[in-house]
């Protein structure tokens, strides 16, 4: 019966590193038997030379014979050496009847290829972050997977960059910082507060040795924001959102956060800066305004015409940019013009202004405020009427917002003239100059009031409303009428009102429109003729007295 022979090449690993032995192991047998059971010896019997594990022991002294069940092979493993060296060691099998005899090998440990680990330099936008796995490089030469890394922060500022990890938000500069491999992920670096530059190290342990320390240098940076106003101009007191002026740029895309500007111009008449809180910020002062009520920042052209120079600049939360000028040009303002036609009205007569006025601006500037002058000073003259004034005394200067211009009328004279009246219109910054109109009042024509004969039976009634006929040529309606009877007679006819049931002869009667219909002519109390008399006024003048005859008969 043949005994089984088992053989191991001369093997090396590198200091401090583990190999399964099974697979070194060549087994054969002459009769196919398999092996039962295995030894193992080591002959190295230095402190720092390799040794031998199983489950049961997890370091074999040397000199020492290891049994070992085939069914456990897969549970011994070879430790290289802590320092380099070399040594003999055995192996041999049984297949349950005979033993095989040793065979040797040599194991030689050698130097542990030291592990690299290194980071770029690398440039961060300030207060960002940057996740250390995604720029970190390890290598080493035999293979080794990285265990452990270690980090240094030497920026000792403190607007300076630092480093995250789970377990300290902001570790201190000039720590040591240790990291398993599998928690690289959760490693990162903050860049600093502003714009600077500070030194960092990074090493890597593979389970044996530490890598040299690697430096890089971490750069905080940040693009300034660039804010720009072009050159404008404005005419005098004319307003602009400097919102509509304005282009900003940010390199690194941040968010503006403030801008601030500045007014050189010193002059009383120059151009300003308006916001909410202050209606006229003075010259040479900085005016600090958030991005959020840029909006609302207004600049207006001076009070006269001249040039300055203004600054902006914007901060993106980390800087200021560099101030922009621009310049500013206050130009001449052009006055409105408003203008009225010469009309003719007839007396008492009403005209709504608005009709009669146009108004134009060259610059296009809305028209904001009128103001009209009246020459006539005639008791009987043509004048201005507003909601606050219904009857505007001449030579005084009436203002008129625009927006209530409709309100305003011009009533005709009560008798024939000619007077001279003005208006002139406002743009927000000058008046126009005054536009003279001429307004003629014609002649008023007296109303016609009339009646026809009557014919009453002795002492029958008759409503004088029904009989009355009135016209007028200017189309002005009664205010007042006026009876007179000129029968003296004691059983003659009369006029009968709600005031007075028996109006005696030769008695003017007076009466509104608005009685008219109460007013009642009676027969006589015996037959005959007399006249009686009527006549209108339209507010103005009286008509002419107009005869009708009344006849009473049986």
């Amino acid at each position: 019966m043949a005994a089984p022979v088992v053989s191991v090449g001369n093997r090396s690993l590198p200091s401090n590193h583990w190999q399964l032995y099974q697979p070194w192991i060549s087994y054969s047998d002459a009769d196919g038997n398999p092996a039962v059971s295995y030894q193992f010896f080591d002959g190295g019997t230095s402190a720092t030379s390799g040794y031998i594990w199983t489950s049961t022991n997890d370091h074999w002294p040397a000199g020492t014979t290891i049994d070992v069940p085939a069914s456990q092979l897969s549970d011994v493993w070879l430790r290289s050496g802590s320092t380099t060296g070399s040594e003999t060691m055995w192996v041999r099998a049984s297949d349950g009847t005979a033993w095989g005899n040793w065979a040797s090998f040599t194991f030689t440990t050698t130097l542990n290829a030291t592990p690299v680990a290194a980071i770029a330099d690398q440039s961060v936008h300030v207060n960002t972050w940057k996740q250390v796995s995604t720029v970190l490089s390890y290598s080493v030469a035999d293979g080794d997977a990285a265990k452990k890394y270690q980090f240094w922060d030497s920026g000792t500022g403190a607007t300076s960059g630092y480093f995250w990890t789970p377990t300290n938000s902001h570790w201190a500069a000039n720590t040591v910082i240790e990291v398993s491999a599998a928690d690289l992920a959760n490693v990162w670096v903050r860049a600093g507060s502003t714009p600077e530059s500070e030194t960092m190290w990074v090493r890597a342990f593979d389970g044996s040795d530490w890598g040299n320390w690697d430096s890089f240098t971490v750069a905080s940076t940040n693009a300034k924001p660039v804010a720009a106003i072009n050159d404008h101009s404005l005419r005098q007191g004319h307003w602009a959102n400097i919102d509509n002026w304005l282009s900003v740029v940010d390199g690194d895309n941040d968010n503006i956060t403030k801008y601030q500007f500045w007014d050189s111009g010193t002059a009383a008449t120059s151009a300003f800066f308006w916001t909410p809180t202050n209606s006229h910020w003075a010259a040479n002062t900085t005016i600090d305004v958030s991005a959020a009520d840029l909006g609302n920042v207004w600049i207006q052209g001076g009070a006269a015409t001249g040039s300055e120079t203004l600054w902006v600049r914007a901060f993106d939360g980390n800087e200021w940019g560099n101030w922009d000028s621009f310049t500013l040009t206050t130009t001449i303002n052009t006055a409105p013009t408003a203008t009225i036609n010469d009309h003719t009205l007839n007396a008492a007569q009403w005209a709504q202004l608005v009709n009669w006025t146009t108004s134009s601006d060259a610059d296009g500037d809305t028209i904001t405020q009128y103001q009209l002058w009246d020459g006539g000073t005639a008791a009987n003259s043509a004048y201005f009427s507003t909601p606050a004034n219904s009857h505007w005394a001449s030579s005084t200067v009436i203002d008129v917002a625009a927006s209530d211009l409709a309100n305003v009328w011009i009533k005709g004279g009560t008798a024939g003239s000619t007077e001279t009246m003005y208006i002139r219109a406002f743009d927000g910054t000058s008046w126009g100059n005054w536009d003279t109109f001429t307004v003629t009042t014609l002649p008023n024509h007296a109303p016609v009031a009339s009646i026809n004969n009557q014919t009453l039976h002795v002492n029958e009634w008759s409503q004088i409303g029904n009989l009355v006929s009135y016209s007028d040529a200017d189309a002005h309606p009664a205010t007042q009428y006026q009876f007179w009877d000129g029968g003296s007679g004691a059983n003659s006819g009369y006029f009968w009102t709600p005031t007075n049931s028996h109006w005696a002869a030769s008695t003017v009667i007076d009466v509104s429109p608005a009685d008219l219909s109460n007013v009642w002519l009676r027969g006589g109390a015996a037959t005959g003729g007399e006249t009686m008399y009527i006549r209108a006024f339209d507010g103005i003048d009286w008509g002419a007295w107009h005869a009708y005859v009344l006849t009473t008969i049986v």
